[in-house]
């Protein structure tokens, strides 16, 4: 999509052309519809606030993106904090949770749509297994293609830091998927 001039922007178009966007990126950092769905009202809340603070600066896409993120990341926080206090969990715990439903991503091959769903779920699986710091980091810079000095920036960290966290979830998702990809087949 050819970006408009941030004159041409309005809400609507933001939220008809950046809507899916906004509630997959959220839905992959969060883990679940209903977290993604209100993350994703709260962004385009913003956006009808703030749409005339735009300058241009940057893409509207990357603006929006680093806005998904920073609500994504406050909702865990208020979402956590909410659980604490209401059954006295710990933060280790609440890691632990996975999400109920798998996530969807890439396209499934027309030759062999069975094994490409088997490959995504264990893949899907996989991810969710990640200790979240490594999920946010692995899902911005492996599923979303942000660089960087970008996740740096949104996250609160440094480039080595989130090259490091990169590092492990590569690790992490070579150990988990390598015994159903050995050979090239899913078992």
């Amino acid at each position: 999509m050819v970006e408009p001039p941030p004159e041409k922007l309005t809400p609507e178009l933001v939220f008809r052309e950046y809507a899916p966007r906004i509630y997959g990126i959220a839905r992959r950092m969060l883990g679940n519809d209903a977290d993604a769905e209100d993350v994703m009202q709260e962004v385009l809340l913003q956006v009808i606030r703030k749409l005339d603070t735009f300058r241009g600066d940057s893409q509207i896409g990357t603006w929006l993106h680093r806005i998904t993120v920073n609500a994504a990341l406050a909702h865990r926080q208020k979402r956590a904090n909410r659980q604490k206090h209401e059954v006295g969990e710990t933060g280790d715990e609440l890691d632990r949770e996975t999400p109920s439903a798998p996530v969807k991503r890439w396209a499934v091959s027309p030759e062999e749509p069975v094994l490409a769903a088997e490959q995504h779920e264990l893949i899907d699986k996989a991810i969710k297994t990640l200790p979240t710091p490594f999920r946010d980091v692995y899902v911005l810079a492996d599923v979303e293609g942000v660089p960087n000095p970008e996740i740096a920036d949104m996250l609160g960290l440094s480039v080595p830091a989130v090259k490091s966290r990169l590092h492990r979830a590569r690790l992490w998702m070579r150990d988990a998927l390598a015994p159903h990809f050995e050979g090239g087949m899913a078992s």
